[in-house]
């Protein structure tokens, strides 16, 4: 599945490609709506799951044994190695996928010590009381257990009234050390002025170059990776 699933994106990038859209046009197009409004879903794949997918990728042998996912168990499955069990957290009680059903503030169904890994993508920025999910999550890593969180630090609105935070990796450095050893978190950034603009306006990564994607440019960071472990 997961081949079919690469050859199909090589397929619509080549199809992106051919098709060359003006490298100016987000800026000279004078319009005040987006080209899209759905990060770019409805034109290819979202240019932050370039960098999701690259940081997973990167620590796959982290995602192994008993693994909890929030809404699915999407990158799990994709990226997860000797998986145990799999379980998928949603607050939303009509999730049929969810094994748990329950809020990642408090989650008290849960054991101290349970999950090998715990992933986390454009989790933590829809909760208002962010830290007390960053809290829970610590507790409910077994030791050596590792949190691969990715948060937005440009990113549209998902909507209005849920989106409540963005970080810089000053302030993941500064939180998260909170609740793991500063030796033990990994923070990294990505993006750069080029694909900040193209993201915001809704283009997809498929109209960008690889290099173009995995330029950093720490002053323009469009989001943070933490990796941090429990000891």
């Amino acid at each position: 599945m997961n081949q079919l699933i690469n050859i199909l994106k090589r397929i619509r990038s080549i199809i992106m490609r051919q098709i060359k859209p003006s490298r100016n046009y987000w800026l000279a197009h004078r319009s005040v709506r987006p080209l899209s409004s759905k990060f770019g879903f409805d034109r290819g794949t979202p240019i932050d799951r370039y960098w999701i997918e690259s940081f997973l990728s990167k620590h796959h042998q982290d995602i192994q044994g008993r693994c909890l996912e929030v809404t699915d168990s999407k990158y799990t499955t994709q990226f997860g190695q000797h998986i145990i069990k799999s379980d998928i957290l949603d607050i939303n009680p009509k999730n049929k996928l969810a094994t748990i059903h329950g809020d990642l503030r408090h989650l008290p169904k849960v054991k101290s010590n349970t999950y090998d890994c715990i992933i986390l993508t454009q989790v933590l920025g829809l909760i208002d009381d962010y830290e007390s999910a960053i809290g829970e999550c610590r507790r409910i890593l077994k030791p050596e257990g590792i949190l691969l969180v990715t948060m937005a630090s440009l990113c549209p609105t998902f909507y209005e009234e849920g989106s409540f935070w963005r970080l810089t990796t000053a302030s993941a450095k500064f939180v998260f050390k909170k609740y793991f050893k500063p030796q033990n978190l990994l923070i990294q950034g990505y993006g750069n002025i080029l694909t900040g603009q193209c993201f915001w306006v809704g283009m997809c990564q498929e109209e960008l170059t690889k290099k173009e994607l995995e330029y950093y440019d720490p002053s323009y960071t469009c989001l943070v990776s933490i990796r941090a472990v429990k000891d």
